[in-house]
């Protein structure tokens, strides 16, 4: 069987979700053709599909990724019909270096010079303090912990837990009523609530009139 040596525009890259940003997609952002609203942001410790480690892990940097479209991950600037990129001019340096039949150059850039949420926003952007004031207020938790040990979680650790999961949800319903946020903004500035990077260890969550409550396995 001959090993491919061009893009045969099968979309499977994009379908697997947006790239990662780095430091020389910088450009790109905002009037550069990629609104922030089209980002989402990984928080370092969240869990993900590592190719380099050959499994989901951790991350252990922040990534802002371009966004997934609908209910996946597949990237929202891909064209299914047209089985292309729409911003394939101005496409992000990881897409560039992919080659899917030579995987090195994408390989050595996981976690390697990528842009963070304060290498993106303005000193000046109201968003700035609240980005930092939710990272100290509301970090990720150990979600690979979690993931081994979830039954074992002491009373204590349930309740920490519980009271951070509504503490990210009263703080990310203040900072949209605030700034007036749309649903893409909250994502890039914040993240995933904290309830949903839960949901694949089996936590569920139920609103009450109180506020959410965690349901657990």
């Amino acid at each position: 069987m001959t090993t491919p040596t061009t893009c045969r525009r099968c979309g499977r890259c994009c379908l697997q979700g947006g790239p990662a940003l780095h430091r020389a997609d910088l450009p790109l952002i905002g009037d550069g053709g990629i609104p922030l609203e089209r980002l989402i942001t990984i928080r370092r410790g969240e869990l993900a599909d590592n190719p380099v480690a050959g499994g989901v892990r951790a991350t252990r940097v922040e990534l802002v990724k371009i966004a997934g479209s609908g209910r996946d991950w597949r990237c929202c600037y891909y064209d299914e019909a047209a089985r292309g990129c729409r911003i394939y001019g101005r496409r992000p340096q990881a897409c560039e270096v992919l080659q899917c039949w030579d995987t090195a150059a994408i390989l050595a850039l996981v976690e390697t010079d990528v842009l963070s949420r304060l290498d993106i926003v303005a000193a000046d952007d109201p968003l700035r303090p609240l980005i930092m004031n939710h990272e100290r207020a509301c970090p990720c938790p150990d979600l690979e912990r979690l993931g081994s040990g979830i039954s074992q979680l002491t009373e204590g650790e349930r309740t920490a837990l519980q009271d951070l999961v509504a503490r990210d949800l009263t703080f990310r319903d203040r900072a949209v009523r605030r700034l007036g946020l749309s649903l893409g903004l909250e994502l890039f500035a914040f993240g995933r609530p904290v309830f949903q990077l839960l949901q694949p260890l089996g936590l569920g969550i139920r609103m009450t009139s109180r506020g959410p409550v965690l349901q657990w396995p």
